[in-house]
């Protein structure tokens, strides 16, 4: 990223307009993090996502979602399962996929194609993400074995990518947590940045419509 944004820390939390819950959503797949472990304590646990050292809690109602995500399962089949309203089950795996806890099922394109402008792009889940204090961070992609620094608002829009995202919401998210840059200078710096990220593996664009 070369424009001169700069995330502001206070407006780095999770907004419910983010996570656009869908009746569509019903139909997902998620997939418990390959990175992360859970330590159940009584009716809580504790979930450690060990490529960026985060810990967090997570309740009974959490867990027993958990436990019934497999990668197989529908957002539906796992709220009957675990006796839960879908609405419930679906916002909370929502959140803990944008809390980098759970993965979503999809098939991934790493290749060019068509209007880029309204391709969903989701960070790859096989990529290692670590947190460097306020400086950015490390990607590192094993199956290539390429590693790439990035600055803090290269941080902020992977983090942001845990779920797909057209580049239209990277921007609108940019320009809501950040300062500095004009909405131009933003749309072409993410454009830039994306299409790096992809041609690098680092990123791909969701072959379906999520």
């Amino acid at each position: 990223m070369t424009s001169d944004l700069r995330p502001r820390t206070s407006d780095l939390r999770p907004r419910t307009s983010d996570l656009r819950p869908r009746t569509s959503d019903l139909g997902l797949r998620f997939a418990l993090r390959a990175d992360v472990a859970i330590e159940d304590f009584g009716e809580r646990a504790l979930v450690l996502r060990c490529d960026a050292l985060e810990l967090r809690e997570v309740n009974a109602g959490g867990r027993k979602i958990l436990e019934r995500v497999d990668g197989n399962r529908t957002v539906k089949d796992i709220a009957g399962d675990a006796g839960m309203a879908v609405d419930v089950v679906r916002d909370a795996l929502l959140e803990m996929e944008r809390q980098g806890l759970v993965r979503r099922v999809v098939e991934l394109r790493k290749e060019r194609f068509g209007n880029m402008s309204e391709a969903q792009y989701l960070a790859d889940p096989d990529v290692s993400f670590r947190p460097e204090d306020d400086d950015g961070g490390i990607l590192y992609n094993a199956e290539t074995d390429v590693l790439e620094v990035i600055n803090p608002t290269a941080a902020e829009i992977w983090k942001f990518l845990a779920a797909p995202r057209t580049p239209a919401d990277v921007v609108a998210h940019l320009l809501g947590v950040c300062d500095g840059a004009s909405r131009d200078q933003v749309e072409r710096d993410v454009e830039a940045f994306l299409e790096s990220m992809r041609s690098k593996g680092f990123v791909g664009v969701v072959a379906e419509p999520a």
